[in-house]
């Protein structure tokens, strides 16, 4: 059963998240882009060398990332109280997966309640304790990192009740606090290859850089469009510069931060368009999060948009939709559904005193020829709500 109080809009609408992978050469047999032709493996500058890696990771990256879901047994802990508290279900950042959250929650057998933080940081302590004094058993944290509400979170903690997080991350990151402690109880287990979350999600970034730079044929003038209140946004902001440093001929040559009060006062479109009037080179714009695409960077564009190829942010419905109508070039998709079903398993796995097993979690690239079905977001090949339910017992 989902109980919503009198503040949580009843209509979710969809959000956020992210992250990737870095390719070997040998995946130019991949149908995709092809390798620049006058590039040779042991003649070539290093902007060739660069464009070619570049092309051999984004024909990677069409392929994805998903893997199955750990088949482990994990009976579920039924009879459990679980409150999501969303950054923001309106924000189409933050609050994506909210519904499936819930679908997953009571398919394990749990009672739920949702809060929305409305994309106002000062309310979130309020929601935490909120949830405490309503009896949590558990909290999920979705777009709200752990140093936001770090004090309400010890006291949950004191409590003994389960927490984690879906894009968000905890404080003892060293991009979220660099505290000592973990206040969540666990995170999602991304899988062998991801040494850390913050790793794992910057590689999101080097598959969006790697694309721009084999796309434009490593001659991309990048306006970076950042959303530096969200962890995950600057551990993926790492990744796509690191990468575009490295490329010798791509370059970003703007920066621009945009926050939650931008959104909220309808800033957003005045000041992408002031960059881009700063910056009339600009030839790629690489957005944040589908929100910001959809409401601040197409809308942004005019006159300019036959000259400017768009990377989106997470890749839900709305982007995919911009790239259906050309208004976008290529996104990364993420399944919100997955990620969220993987959260549930997760706190499931706090409450039998287990580390959390592989998620298969990923990511694919989708451009118009690759990875955009003619409505609706990508399905994962693998039927991972089957994989969990079984693991759960629950079907």
């Amino acid at each position: 059963m989902v109980r919503r109080p009198d503040l949580v809009p009843r209509r979710v609408r969809p959000v956020l998240r992210a992250v990737g992978c870095v390719a070997a050469l040998a995946a130019l047999l991949v149908t995709g882009l092809d390798a620049p032709a006058h590039a040779s493996s042991d003649g070539a500058d290093a902007a060739d060398a660069a464009l070619r890696r570049a092309i051999a990771a984004t024909n990677r990256a069409y392929q994805g990332t998903n893997r199955a879901v750990d088949p482990t047994p994990r009976a579920a802990v039924k009879g459990k109280h679980l409150v999501i508290i969303s950054a923001g279900s309106a924000s189409g950042g933050a609050g994506e997966g909210v519904e499936s959250l819930v679908e997953a929650a009571e398919t394990i057998g749990w009672d739920v309640d949702v809060y929305d933080g409305k994309l106002t940081p000062a309310t979130y302590p309020g929601l935490v304790r909120q949830a405490i004094a309503a009896g949590a058993d558990a909290m999920l944290l979705a777009g709200i990192d752990c140093q936001l509400v770090k004090q309400p979170l010890e006291e949950a903690r004191a409590k003994k009740i389960a927490v984690t997080g879906i894009a968000a991350f905890d404080c003892s990151d060293p991009a979220a606090g660099g505290s000592d402690q973990d206040l969540f109880t666990a995170k999602i287990n991304l899988g062998p290859q991801a040494k850390t979350i913050g790793a794992w999600v910057a590689a999101y970034g080097d598959a969006q850089a790697n694309y721009v730079i084999a796309k434009s044929k490593n001659r991309a003038k990048v306006l970076l469009v950042t959303g530096p209140e969200f962890t995950t946004l600057r551990y993926i902001d790492q990744g796509f510069r690191r990468t575009i440093r490295r490329s010798k001929g791509s370059e970003i040559v703007s920066t621009l931060d945009v926050t939650t009060a931008d959104f909220v006062s309808n800033q957003l479109v005045p000041k992408i368009q002031a960059e881009l009037l700063r910056h009339p080179e600009v030839n790629w714009i690489r957005s944040p999060f589908a929100y910001a695409t959809t409401l601040g960077v197409v809308p942004a564009l005019g006159s300019r948009a036959a000259s400017v190829d768009v990377m989106g942010g997470e890749g839900t419905e709305p982007e995919l939709d911009l790239l259906r109508n050309d208004k976008i070039t290529a996104t990364n998709t993420v399944s919100t559904e997955w990620e969220s079903w993987a959260a549930i398993d997760t706190l499931n796995s706090a409450f039998r005193g287990e580390k959390p097993v592989d998620s298969g979690f990923g990511w694919t690239m989708a451009d118009r020829d690759h990875n955009l079905p003619p409505s609706g977001v990508p399905k994962p090949a693998i039927d991972y709500k089957a994989a969990y339910q079984k693991a759960w017992g629950v079907r």
